[in-house]
């Protein structure tokens, strides 16, 4: 069982809780048939069934978790970035006796104020694609985004990130992100676990030409402006 200390499972978004899930598999092997075997009201304790054949197996690899190079230490390490971004402190992982195998602890990331505000939800951010990298289910979008930051995103569709990966360095996109994001001196952005979910390209036409398509429409205000470009900022607060 893989048990979130003071955490009630009626307070988890559904998707969050699916992400926990799926790192718990992918740390007892996908190749070990782990089985859903409930939630315990116990804080919330996520519980897998493991096939008697396989028990062996299973707890060389949860002991290669102790192996920093090895890729269920990886697994462990990115349960517990999950865990600091939902502000869970403490996790236990126990086996069929309810023994404490491994306690995880809820990492920050690092230079990360840990009062930041942070909200889960579903945004967008615009930017140009920087990279892609990965070679497995999950791949990391590489975002500057239009504010100069350097952003991180998860893809899981493979057609998504090659319809992203096509727009390299082409121009600004917008990107539909959900998960954790966290309020910036400069706006809301989305943490390196937030999901891509869409995107599209956005116009580049130069703000003096649209202003001056606003400009040619006769009493619209925008031909009798001596300095259009400075309202329009002004409107967005941008200056």
């Amino acid at each position: 069982m893989f048990r979130m200390l003071r955490r009630s499972p009626t307070s988890f978004p559904m998707e969050r809780m699916a992400v926990y899930m799926r790192l718990f598999a992918e740390l007892l092997g996908p190749e070990n048939k782990p089985m859903f075997k409930g939630i315990k009201n116990a804080s919330t304790g996520l519980r897998a069934w493991i096939p008697d054949d396989r028990v062996p197996q299973t707890e060389r690899r949860l002991l290669l978790a102790r192996d920093s190079a090895s890729k269920p230490h990886r697994i462990f390490e990115e349960l517990e970035m999950e865990m600091g971004a939902d502000g869970i402190r403490e996790a236990q992982l126990l086996d069929s006796s309810e023994r404490v195998v491994f306690l995880f602890h809820g990492q920050v990331a690092a230079n990360e104020d840990v009062d930041v505000i942070r909200v889960y939800q579903e945004g967008t951010i615009d930017g140009v694609v920087t990279g892609l990298v990965g070679a497995d289910d999950t791949m990391h979008l590489h975002l500057r985004s239009v504010e100069g930051r350097d952003i991180k995103m998860v893809v899981r569709d493979e057609d998504l990130a090659r319809q992203m990966l096509g727009h390299f360095r082409k121009g600004i996109v917008r990107v539909t992100a959900k998960g954790n994001w966290v309020r910036k001196e400069d706006g809301w952005f989305p943490e390196s676990k937030c999901s891509a979910r869409s995107f599209e390209v956005l116009d580049e036409t130069p703000l003096s030409d649209v202003l001056r398509k606003f400009a040619s429409v006769e009493q619209s205000g925008w031909r009798a402006m001596e300095h259009p470009e400075q309202f329009w900022r002004d409107l967005r607060g941008l200056n």
